[in-house]
């Protein structure tokens, strides 16, 4: 595949970069381009040229929510992970302006610095704020679509669209952004005492921390909850907690985990994630929908199923 002149030249580039190391869960292949926008600009760049040459594009943020396929991908990949700015938005009170690439982590801490609270909901979530405006990414205590006033797309064009935002836009899991080029976001927050944003920073962590492996390597919540359950509830209910498939296993902490113990391969994980939806479907007769993201062509499973 060839890149357009234009984007070797002005953009940063790598040739058949490896995606594995880019991502949370820590496994994949190669994708023939990875290019790492620094500017709105450059992103609007690299979607216009890589649009008029006709080349198929994904967008990688944090590389979290995601499992990429060992044979890795055809596409070119647009590396959002340098665009990380955030800033008042000058046109609306208590509203910050963040980029695609910013992370979830350093918008809660930003928003601490300038006394606006709402943000705390997004604690302990490994991703950045483009993926989480795509995949309205959230929990218990809220998610990022109850806060959004305005998202910045790209068109195909490379043209900025400006779409104006409401709550009842997003539900679970669910965003009208999915698939789109996202520049940037504002989140419109409220005003809070330091003490008040921390301890409500706190209590969210706190019980993150008691029940998700977050120092683990992983995607996040690999399956979707059912309507009225819980993924995690269901997968432990049919024995699947320290179910292990090669380098990969299902956590002991909570069961809609799959950790990479470091050798785990994209097949392994796949494997693992099939025995897990028949173990659920057999005990409970609940069909689980995968939460996390595929890119490239995953085999299907090569081993025998469960008996049990």
């Amino acid at each position: 595949m060839d890149l357009p002149a234009a984007l070797q030249q002005d953009l940063l580039v790598r040739e058949h970069a490896p995606l594995a190391p880019l991502t949370t869960l820590g496994v994949g292949g190669l994708a023939p381009w990875v290019i790492e926008p620094r500017t709105r600009a450059e992103l609007m760049l690299a979607v216009r040229e890589l649009h008029a040459a006709g080349l198929a594009w994904r967008m990688l943020g944090h590389g979290s929510n995601l499992l990429v396929s060992d044979a890795g991908v055809p596409e070119v990949v647009l590396h959002t992970h340098l665009m990380k700015m955030i800033y008042h938005d000058g046109e609306r009170e208590h509203a910050l302006r963040c980029e695609a690439g910013a992370s979830l982590s350093r918008l809660v801490s930003v928003a601490l610095d300038v006394r606006l609270t709402g943000s705390e909901c997004l604690m302990g979530i490994p991703g950045t704020v483009g993926g989480a405006v795509a995949g309205n990414s959230g929990g218990s205590s809220g998610a990022i679509g109850e806060l959004l006033r305005e998202v910045t797309l790209v068109t195909p064009q490379g043209e900025p669209e400006i779409v104006a935002c409401s709550p009842d836009m997003f539900g679970y899991r669910r965003s009208p952004f999915a698939g789109r080029v996202i520049l940037d976001a504002v989140l419109g927050l409220a005003p809070a005492t330091p003490a008040a944003i921390r301890a409500r920073m706190e209590s969210v962590l706190r019980g993150k921390v008691k029940s998700q492996p977050l120092a683990a390597r992983s995607a996040g919540c690999m399956f979707k909850n059912p309507t009225g359950g819980s993924a995690g509830q269901l997968i432990d209910e049919a024995g699947c907690k320290g179910l292990r498939q090669g380098g990969a296993r299902v956590s002991e902490r909570h069961a809609n985990f799959v950790i990479n113990d470091g050798s785990a391969s994209a097949q392994d994980v796949s494997r693992l994630l099939q025995r897990v939806t028949e173990r659920v479907s057999q005990r409970a007769g609940v069909d689980l929908a995968l939460e996390v993201e595929r890119w490239g062509p995953h085999a299907a499973p090569a081993e025998p199923s469960d008996s049990g």
